[in-house]
């Protein structure tokens, strides 16, 4: 069955958050014809940060789609540049599968410039009761002649509900590979797609990798966890992260569960307490998916020895969808920003909870501010948006940005559109 959490349903909800915002403004006056006709209007899904054109600023994607009937949805990926002069130009636009979701950045082809991913979980209407298996990815690999542009989206039919990718060498080979999570709970399964530069898309068809009954995953991330010089596969996998190793005959032995907290939405890696090991953080939604509240929380899993994990939990705003790593107060060490959002709060926005990790204690982290955010983002990043060195929290919705203080380090002004 497709959870109830997966991403053609929040799709909906949230354009249902949006069609609220939008009706209550209607309703006040605050534009319209009167007649209560809700015009098209685009929703977000992921949002990335980095270099595209290689001016040394900080730019942002995100994927968007055009709302105006029912789904299938147009979608695209929103590339905006940042200036010289400060601020952002206006995005250019490429089309992508239908309501595309998660985004991944990273170099495809080896060009040394970075390429995009975004991933589309269904390329038909939604059915309740059925599974379509029907997602898929759409590849933009930059234009080498013209920096930060893109060229024409390759579609990569995946079967399941392609949710979230990551981008890495796994194969054992120069190429880079891409790994898909399929949020369908009866799969249970994550996706693999070789690197193949001889290929029109440039990738082999996927290989299933199994995972566990029942766990559909709803993002993905690849890192060299035991420290073999191979990469490994971690999920966020509903009942907690799904740990793949990979061994050296270029399989993947079977999949390690460790608990997280209650509904794991989100996950990312790296070495967060300078110990030379790759650690693990988790963002739990708690009880929000299910309708109630409480129980959000980020876990942070620290590696102590190979394949050992020490787990501890902070309790941060309902609904905890995606969480980012970044040194978010200038002082060397990794911090947490995670976005939650309840969608059965429509009249609710987002929050941003900043966790900013000790001086003293390598690897513990407490909360240091909570932040109004976006109307309805579920996803999040970090980056300089204003070019003066300090990281600042980017979420997809809009995109909207939360600007480090200045003089107050791990302190944010309030969210503000990117441009």
């Amino acid at each position: 069955m497709v959870p109830l959490h997966s991403p053609a349903r929040r799709r909906i909800r949230g354009i249902l958050r949006t069609l609220f915002l939008a009706g209550a403004l209607l309703g006040c006056g605050g534009g319209g014809s009167g007649d209560g006709v809700i015009p098209p209007f685009r929703t977000y899904g992921g949002v990335v940060v980095t270099d595209f054109d290689g001016d040394g600023r900080d730019d942002v994607a995100v994927t968007a789609t055009y709302v105006s009937g029912p789904p299938p949805h147009a979608g695209y990926v929103l590339v905006f540049l940042q200036q010289a002069g400060g601020g952002f130009a206006a995005a250019s636009q490429y089309p992508a599968g239908p309501d595309p979701w998660g985004l991944a950045v990273d170099d495809l082809d080896g060009d040394g410039r970075p390429d995009l991913v975004a991933a589309t979980s269904s390329t038909r209407a939604p059915e309740v009761g059925v599974v379509t298996d029907s997602g898929g990815i759409s590849i933009l690999l930059q234009d080498g002649g013209r920096p930060g542009a893109f060229q024409v989206s390759r579609w990569v039919a995946t079967g399941g509900a392609a949710q979230a990718s990551a981008i890495g060498a796994l194969a054992g080979d120069a190429a880079a590979d891409i790994v898909v999570a399929d949020s369908v709970l009866a799969n249970g399964r994550v996706l693999l797609l070789e690197g193949d530069p001889s290929l029109p898309a440039g990738v082999r068809a996927p290989v299933a990798l199994p995972v566990a009954a029942g766990a559909g995953s709803s993002e993905v991330a690849l890192a060299d966890l035991d420290n073999d010089g191979r990469s490994d596969i971690v999920l966020a996998a509903g009942s907690g992260v799904a740990v793949l190793y990979q061994d050296g005959a270029g399989g993947f032995g079977p999949a390690l569960m460790l608990p997280a907290g209650l509904r794991t939405q989100g996950v990312a890696v790296a070495d967060l307490d300078g110990d030379g090991r790759t650690d693990i953080v988790a963002a739990n939604a708690g009880e929000a998916p299910a309708g109630g509240t409480g129980g959000s929380t980020v876990t942070v899993l620290l590696q102590k020895s190979a394949g050992t994990f020490t787990a501890t939990s902070i309790a941060v705003a309902d609904g905890a969808r995606q969480v980012v790593v970044s040194d978010l107060n200038g002082d060397g060490r990794r911090d947490l920003a995670v976005v939650s959002l309840v969608y059965q709060a429509q009249d609710v926005p987002s929050r941003v909870t900043v966790l900013l990790q000790s001086a003293s204690d390598a690897g513990r982290f407490e909360a240091a501010g909570s932040y109004a955010g976006t109307a309805s983002a579920s996803f999040i990043a970090a980056g300089d948006v204003d070019g003066d060195g300090l990281q600042d929290i980017v979420l997809a919705d809009g995109p909207g940005v939360l600007v480090q203080r200045r003089l107050a380090p791990g302190t944010f002004e309030a969210v503000r559109p990117l441009r």
